[in-house]
């Protein structure tokens, strides 16, 4: 039988007969017999009959397309239809009983679907207090029914991928609290769940609905869960809100003399965190808890589990664990911005694996040591909310194998990151050292003797790492993946793991080479050339790396700088039809008969265009054949820059992400920025580089005697030499990428020929052991399809969260922490720095990268699309990673929240000699708006807010 009203004196309810906010005040006053204010329910039940007796079906119908005009339709059709007398009836027994009779009531919407985790509607539906007489009541009630369907809980529904028809909406009547003082407390602090084990309590003078809507500002008390000790912030309370004789609310000036007083007595705060604790206790649930006092009685006015927080559990360590692990993305965020697809992940942490494994093994480290150390070269990369992040401790750990001193703050240097291994750090931790492995002298020195001779030997071992590289990356453009078979794609995987990665070694080396001489010269700069100064150390320490000279990161520019060239000092026709036919551009770029001319011719040397037949004092003749070659000219170097480096694109190492093959549209927007601002003096800009090199290098002569002077040009030339190699090591990383990126798409195209996934783009929702176990006959489920249903609704969900911080610590295991991204954002190590760092208003500072002094308008920008038509401004970005380059002649500086002395864009930025500074802490990207004007001091790394 239909049930239409339900209160606390029912045996039974449940939230699909009263919604989630009814049944909670059931559970206070039923089952715990709280103090709650007399209510009733009004039920789903009552609703459906309301739109069954006056025939409203069609009328509440939702169309996504048409929202509009349906939900006024809706809301319109509920309020002017009637209630049922039988059930009027019902409602107005309850309003004569005694507990109801002559009372103020509030009226409240209590959803069915009201409060989740994934979509809360807090605040979207309607309440309307101090409502008196059966007329207003009932009209009330019909204005929370009106309330499911506005326009804002339909989009919001539509957002959800919740029904838009058939809503179940149950009403509230509860009598009114004319209190004092009233709130919100939060059993577990909200902001600071993990790190304050403390209740909150925010408290007002007269009712609390100014609290909730943010109408007014709350005195704060945190109560110690522990001892109840009581820390308060009172702040001054000039307005309240309080009854409407003619029902509502008014707002109304606070007595002079209890503007500054505490609305709650420490007493009274005690008394509202023991009530939170045990119902806490009892849900098993963080709870958020709306309060009121009235004549010194404390009221419960509703109570609901904190959805963003975990259950209960989690905050004692029994189920979930204690150990901790030390999470930071320095560096990595270069590599892998933002969420990264589950393929990319578990490809990249493979391979992590398999090439520390390999390095250590050629290094000399003892088999029994490298399996006893298997737990951590497993581990050296974690996937949190989708971001991929270093597992700090067990590069630490990995150091402790070679037995060549304490190298850590060399790692924490080379990595970036902002706060180094103090002892407090490492007492949470457990003591890193107590797993290095303990040698021998004779293995310790066969270990020491091996690194030595691979850093005297790295020229050699470099050009070999190459000829064998070179060799299986030629091979690997030649094969057409899409001709495979699944199971011919999935041993090509293999033969890239054991014949390319299998052998990349050499590049490890090479960044501990780097690792040693880059931490030396830091070392040496700050106590021999200057001693008072550590931003003019490191700002000369980047001087001295500046115009290294062949470092192939900066041949694209380049080669894009010399097409701008040529297209600017050919003829105004040409560079009129360059610039104002980008679509015909890109036509004639996808024509496949056309590329077939040129695309042979395109496998030579980067200096093509160079070379091309140019303009002799004024402009060459303007006739039609000339412009026509000219034309084919343009897009030859266009193509040539494609086959050679189109898989350099933004977040290149992400195999999810297009390449500029898929969309050349990028490469053709920097050659005509380049062309537009004349930005493609590649003689100018080396020349620059030179100087500034050449000026760091006298400043050492001068401040050095001959003895020091040696010492430090011998680490000089190692550190140069390190990082030149890095960074052409690193393009090599970003070739073989690009292969596997075109090897997974042509898995994803089997797969959907298979009818296994609904896209080929699918496939990045899969792991690289789920598609060996798929093809291998090893698969625990075979319907992948619904698997990557589910993990593209969670990565959705990690896109549109709060990400995770720089760096924090978590205990025991990760899993738990992984829904609720607060609990993240509580444990963000960096927070005080950060706080500190923004302390003054108009001053930023990061680490000088390369030096200049400039003054001009910000961009600020968060993707590469927002910097279209970027034209001399100072570039203010989160991070970059190598496909961001081709900007770079396009601004006058630049600027990056995230970044190290050697990440990519701090070595480009030098070879460019671009004034930059990374690693800006104090909020970069809240505090910087397009269009600032900004004085960047470079070689200080200090910013300077000019005009806002």
């Amino acid at each position: 039988m239909d049930r239409f009203v339900v209160d606390d004196k029912d045996e039974e309810c449940n939230s699909t007969l009263v919604g989630g906010k009814a049944y909670n005040l059931w559970i206070l006053s039923h089952e715990y017999k709280l103090n709650v204010p007399a209510w009733f329910a009004v039920t789903s039940c009552f609703f459906a009959r309301f739109i069954q007796e006056n025939e409203l079906g069609s009328m509440l119908t939702v169309d996504a397309d048409h929202l509009e005009e349906c939900t006024s339709r809706a809301q319109s059709a509920i309020l002017k239809a009637s209630l049922p007398p039988d059930l009027q009836q019902l409602i107005n027994a309850r309003l004569n009983t005694l507990l109801f009779s002559n009372c103020f009531v509030a009226v409240r919407s209590s959803a069915t679907d009201e409060d989740s985790a994934s979509h809360s509607f807090a605040g979207q539906f309607e309440t309307y207090l101090f409502q008196k007489g059966q007329p207003a009541i009932m009209d009330a009630i019909k204005k929370c029914w009106a309330s499911s369907f506005s326009m804002r809980v339909m989009q919001h529904r539509i957002d959800c991928g919740l029904p838009t028809n058939n809503i179940a909406m149950a009403v509230v009547v509860q009598v009114m609290v004319n209190s004092e003082t009233s709130g919100v407390a939060f059993s577990r602090h909200p902001l600071k769940p993990v790190t304050e084990g403390s209740v909150l309590v925010e408290a007002v003078y007269g009712l609390g609905e100014g609290l909730v809507s943010g109408e007014l500002e709350a005195d704060s008390y945190e109560v110690s869960r522990s001892h109840y000790k009581v820390t308060r912030q009172i702040i001054e309370k000039t307005e309240k809100l309080v009854q409407n004789v003619n029902g509502g609310l008014k707002k109304v000036s606070v007595d002079v003399k209890d503007q500054k007083t505490p609305s709650l007595t420490d007493d009274q705060a005690q008394m509202i965190a023991k009530l939170l604790i045990d119902l806490e206790e009892r849900n098993g649930k963080p709870q958020d808890f709306e309060w009121a006092f009235e004549d010194g009685q404390l009221y419960c006015l509703q109570a609901r589990p904190i959805v963003t927080l975990p259950l209960s559990s989690f905050f004692v360590p029994d189920a979930r664990g204690s150990k901790a692990i030390l999470w930071d993305n320095s560096n990595i965020v270069e590599s892998y911005s933002g969420v990264t697809a589950p393929l990319t992940f578990s490809f990249a942490s493979k391979a992590y694996e398999q090439v520390y494994t390999l390095t250590l093994k050629s290094m000399g480290v003892p088999a029994e040591v490298i399996q006893d150390f298997q737990p951590f070269l497993s581990n050296m990369l974690g996937i949190i909310r989708g971001n991929v992040y270093y597992n700090l401790v067990n590069w630490y750990r990995l150091l402790t194998c070679l037995p060549i001193g304490d190298t850590s703050q060399f790692m924490e240097t080379m990595m970036g990151v902002k706060q180094a291994m103090h002892p407090d750090i490492e007492a949470q931790l457990g003591a890193i050292k107590s797993t290095a492995p303990r040698y021998g002298c004779w293995t310790r020195l066969s270990v020491i003797l091996s690194v030595l001779h691979r850093i005297y030997s790295i020229d050699r071992l470099v050009q070999q790492f190459f000829d064998h590289f070179n060799k299986h990356y030629e091979a690997a453009l030649a094969s057409d993946f899409t001709k495979m078979d699944l199971v011919g794609q999935m041993d090509y995987l293999k033969h890239i793991y054991k014949d390319v990665i299998g052998h990349w070694e050499v590049p490890i080396y090479n960044d501990t080479y780097v690792m040693v001489f880059f931490g030396l010269l830091k070392k040496l700069t700050g106590r021999w050339v200057i001693t008072n100064d550590t931003d003019k150390a490191q700002s000369l320490q980047n001087d001295l790396l500046c115009g290294q000279g062949d470092v192939e990161s900066t041949m694209p520019t380049k080669l894009l700088m010399e097409s701008a060239e040529y297209i600017d000092t050919h003829s105004p026709e040409l560079k009129e039809w360059f610039l104002s036919c980008k679509e015909e551009v890109l036509a004639l770029l996808a024509d496949q008969n056309t590329a077939k001319t040129t695309c042979t011719v395109a496998e030579s040397s980067h200096g093509a265009v160079r070379n091309r037949k140019k303009p002799q004092g004024a402009a060459i003749s303007s006739s039609q054949d000339a412009l026509e070659e000219a034309k084919k000219n343009v897009l030859l170097s266009i193509r040539m820059f494609l086959n050679k480096y189109g898989f350099r694109c933004i977040n290149e190492l992400k195999l999810e992400e297009n390449t500029l093959h898929d969309d050349p549209g990028f490469v053709v927007d920097m050659i005509a920025g380049y062309v537009t601002s004349g930005a493609y003096s590649i003689a100018s800009m080396e020349k620059r580089e030179m100087e500034i090199r050449k000026q760091a290098e006298d400043l050492v002569q001068s401040n050095l005697p001959i003895h020091k002077r040696v010492i430090y040009n011998w680490v000089l030339f190692h550190a140069r030499r390190g990082v030149k190699h890095r960074e052409n090591l690193r393009f090599a990383r970003t070739k073989i990428w690009g292969v596997v990126r075109n090897l997974f798409r042509a898995v994803g195209m089997n797969l959907y020929k298979l009818g296994v996934v609904k896209m080929e783009q699918d496939v990045f929702y899969l792991t690289v052991d789920e598609l060996y176990a798929y093809v291998e006959g090893r698969s625990v489920t075979n319907d992948l399809a619904s698997l990557v249903e589910i993990r593209k609704q969670e990565w959705s969900g990690y896109k549109k969260g709060l990400q995770p911080p720089q760096r924090f610590m978590t205990a025991g295991a990760l899993g738990p922490y992984q829904l609720f991204p607060q609990l993240l954002d509580d444990l963000d190590m960096l927070k005080e720095a950060e706080a500190e760092a923004s302390s003054d208003p108009n001053v930023l500072k990061g680490t000088p990268c390369c030096p200049g002094v400039v003054e001009g308008a910000v961009r600020v920008v968060t993707n590469v699309e927002q910097a279209k038509g970027l034209n001399g401004e100072i570039l203010v970005t989160a991070r970059t990673d190598p496909g961001w380059v081709p900007l770079y002649p396009l601004c006058s500086g630049l600027i990056i929240e995230r970044g190290s002395l050697l990440s990519h864009s701090a070595v480009v930025a030098r070879e460019l000699g671009l004034p930059t500074v990374v690693g800006v802490s104090g909020g970069l990207l809240k505090r910087l708006k397009t269009g600032m004007k900004v004085h960047l001091d470079a070689g200080k790394g200090k910013v300077t807010i000019v005009q806002s």
